[in-house]
């Protein structure tokens, strides 16, 4: 998503606490309509690290240095608190969140439950249309990671996602949006993000995951997609909570593959 910006003005010392780095002022011509690309604009700069995690974020800094009143930035870091994006301080800041491995394992939990699903159905009615944008994706997935573009990487890894679960419709869609950007910023919280250090191992379960869907086999799509969450979600607490078990992930395995007989 891309965004106007402004110049930065210059701000008497004392204030200059009050200013978070990497933030430009935005032009949004009608200030009754300023909420969404308020959100939108503070949304992807902590998706993307420009806000990492711990930075104190006040409402009157904030408004000061966007250009825009205090009442659209309370809404806004309102929004990103139930986003699970920033905490609520006492002293009535927001500080961007920070990693927690519970979060994390919630997350990657709800996201096997969901994109398993979402898989299964697509897997019943992808055409070859479908396999043709989905092997475009990963071309684009491959040539970012060998110039080292993230953000291209994650564009192209996120509509991958999205073509092989495009059958579930919404809401579940929007709930996998999410937790995919949630899942992200983790993965980038973890480590300086590679794409090429994530490769070899995401390249072939993705290319496997496809070749389910195709030929649609629902149950070898389920499994392949488990696996593949269930991986890059136990690389990422290795680098940060090598210590925490995984809880939440392992039981949404448990769910995934429980046979008829245990269910009944």
């Amino acid at each position: 998503m891309q965004f106007q910006v402004g110049m930065r003005h210059n701000v008497p010392m004392g204030e200059r606490t009050l200013r978070v780095p990497g933030l430009e002022r935005l032009d949004i011509p009608e200030a009754r309509q300023s909420i969404a690309p308020i959100h939108a604009y503070l949304r992807e700069c902590i998706l993307d690290g420009t806000l990492p995690p711990g930075t104190k974020l006040s409402q009157v800094g904030l408004g000061e240095q966007l250009g825009v009143s205090r009442t659209p930035v309370r809404e806004v870091l309102r929004m990103l608190q139930e986003e699970g994006l920033v905490d609520f301080e006492p002293n009535q800041r927001m500080r961007v969140s920070g990693f927690d491995p519970k979060v994390l394992d919630s997350i990657y939990g709800s996201r096997i439950i969901l994109e398993c699903l979402a898989v299964s159905m697509t897997a019943d009615v992808f055409t070859a249309a479908d396999a043709r944008r989905a092997k475009a994706r990963l071309t684009e997935m491959r040539r970012a990671a060998k110039r080292h573009d993230t953000v291209a990487w994650f564009v192209a890894h996120a509509e991958f996602h999205r073509i092989l679960g495009h059958a579930v419709g919404e809401p579940v869609e929007g709930q996998l949006r999410s937790l995919a950007d949630r899942s992200t910023r983790y993965i980038r919280i973890a480590q300086e993000f590679d794409p090429r250090a994530w490769a070899a191992a995401g390249d072939a379960e993705h290319l496997a995951i496809l070749d389910a869907v195709a030929a649609h086999d629902d149950e070898g799509a389920v499994a392949l997609m488990a696996h593949h969450l269930e991986r890059t979600a136990l690389q990422v607490l290795s680098d940060c909570a090598s210590d925490y078990d995984p809880h939440c992930v392992r039981k949404a395995l448990a769910v995934v593959h429980a046979s008829p007989e245990r269910v009944g």
